[in-house]
């Protein structure tokens, strides 16, 4: 399985290829080369009753991505996945969506990122109309998110992109900070199981495996699609996706460079 990395390839005939940009929006809108993933997400839609879901992958493996699809999804933009493998295949009910990223999450001390993940917290409550009082603790808070939007709008879904960043940041040389980070994140996680009932889908992502952290200890009905061979080619790019979608720019990009790689096998 290959990376994003940040090459380029580009010809006036193929779509321009976009390696910093998760927006699937951007991406479906611009022209800009989308490898279809929709497949692994029908699947995921087709698990039922199963329906909080992890996966753990490196950087630049699409994640991101994958979870900005799944937003667009939810909220029922059905024409953003026009041509692609689920767009006949699924209603596109539209859902409340809480979609927490907690990359670029910096902090000093545990009391920042406690501000920092409350912050978090109230814009996903601004961004959806309800109003939560910002005294209370993360978890807490969370729950009032929860709670409000279901009986307002019906069952939510959630989705969790790179849980970990946070921690992982942290952990270098300061492991008091991160046990802090750790537990704070345990009891926010925590809200996701107690609340079930009121979820339609729940989709977390991060770099270290599940079973590294103990930060879902309460969450018992998460399935890890970590080393989930049905959904192995839901990130990063297979063999043959290189070849269906970026053969053309692999060839010409040798051509332009010769003697650098003797062939799309030692490109890879």
């Amino acid at each position: 399985m290959t990376g994003i990395e940040n090459t380029t390839l580009y010809n006036e005939d193929m779509k321009g290829i976009s390696t910093d940009n998760a927006s699937f929006e951007f991406f479906r809108k611009n022209d800009v080369l989308y490898v279809d993933k929709t497949e692994f997400i029908y699947k995921l839609l087709c698990a039922w009753p199963r329906r909080f879901f992890f996966v753990s992958r490196p950087r630049r493996f699409g994640k991101s991505l994958f979870c900005n699809s799944l937003e667009s999804l939810f909220k029922g933009e059905k024409e953003l996945f026009k041509g692609l493998y689920i767009y006949d295949k699924y209603d596109f009910k539209p859902y409340p969506v809480l979609h927490f990223d907690f990359n670029n999450m910096d902090a000093d001390s545990i009391e920042d990122f406690i501000k920092a993940l409350k912050g978090k917290i109230l814009l996903q409550a601004g961004n959806a109309g309800i109003d939560i009082d910002s005294s209370y603790g993360p978890a807490m808070m969370f729950e009032m998110l929860i709670e409000r939007l279901y009986r307002r709008d019906g069952e939510i879904v959630i989705i969790q992109d790179e849980y970990d960043a946070p921690l992982t940041s942290a952990a270098i040389g300061n492991p008091e900070m991160a046990e802090g980070i750790r537990k704070t994140l345990n009891s926010f996680y925590a809200t996701i199981k107690n609340k079930a009932g009121m979820i339609r889908f729940c989709f977390i992502t991060g770099v270290v495996k599940l079973s590294n952290l103990s930060i879902f200890s309460a969450m018992n009905n998460l399935v890890d699609l970590s080393m989930d061979k049905e959904f192995a080619g839901a990130f990063g790019y297979t063999d043959e996706e290189l070849d269906e979608y970026f053969g053309e720019g692999i060839d010409e990009y040798l051509e332009a460079n010769p003697g650098k790689y003797k062939s799309r096998e030692e490109f890879r």
